[in-house]
């Protein structure tokens, strides 16, 4: 018997050429249990690349709060609009005020200055009007304004009442019976007018104030002065 040589398990040039030949048969490794493991199944026609995902529920810090604007509310342009009309109604009784005043003698200058300062009240609250249906903060003030200086020149004029019975007893407007009777009310004709004068600008200065007590009142940052 010949000795084998270390050489002999080494497959010849033709039999490697003929083992690669030959069909490749692949492992199959088995589990613990003996079962193969599944072939994996390929997706098709699903998308695989769904980009960037974020996951969770929103949620607001504590103690913060989110306002929506909406629309803003018609209520400066209402009362622009109002206060336009009683504007022009201001400006006729100013403008008949003064023609009626044309004929006093003493008085006449100082009845005319104020005819004059009720003519520029009304002009002024027309432009306040306007303002305000612009929704232009500016124009309240500017209202503010002229019911102030309104008023004044209303007591100016009530505390005149007498200076007026005087002239039309001269004319013969009143006989002296009539005037007695006036002079004698005079006080109370007096306090009562200006009772009427201040509630009268406060009612209307309360009516203008009526935008800035509105929520989501629309009037922008406009001054009047600067």
């Amino acid at each position: 018997m010949e000795a084998g040589t270390p050489w002999d398990d080494i497959p010849s040039e033709n039999e490697a050429k003929d083992d690669s030949e030959s069909p490749q048969i692949q492992p199959v490794f088995v589990g613990e249990l003996g079962h193969s493991s599944p072939e994996p199944i390929p997706m098709t026609g699903a998308p695989t690349d769904f980009g960037p995902m974020l996951t969770g529920t929103t949620e607001l810090p504590p103690g913060q709060m989110i306002y929506l604007q909406g629309t803003p509310s018609g209520a400066a342009k209402v009362v622009g609009v109002l206060v336009i009309i009683y504007g022009i109604i201001g400006i006729g009784s100013a403008g008949w005020n003064m023609f009626t005043s044309m004929g006093m003698a003493s008085s006449q200058i100082l009845f005319l200055a104020l005819d004059l300062v009720a003519l520029g009240v009304g002009i002024a609250t027309i432009v306040g009007g306007v303002m305000l249906t612009r929704y232009e903060r500016r124009g309240i003030l500017l209202l503010f304004i002229a019911i102030f200086v309104g008023t004044i020149a209303g007591g100016i004029q009530l505390s005149m009442v007498d200076t007026i019975y005087d002239e039309m007893l001269e004319t013969g407007e009143l006989t002296e019976e009539e005037y007695d009777l006036l002079m004698e009310n005079n006080s109370l004709v007096q306090g009562v007018g200006l009772f009427f004068v201040a509630f009268c600008g406060g009612f209307c200065a309360l009516i203008v104030a009526i935008p800035l007590m509105v929520s989501n009142n629309g009037l922008d940052n406009s001054k009047l002065f600067g």
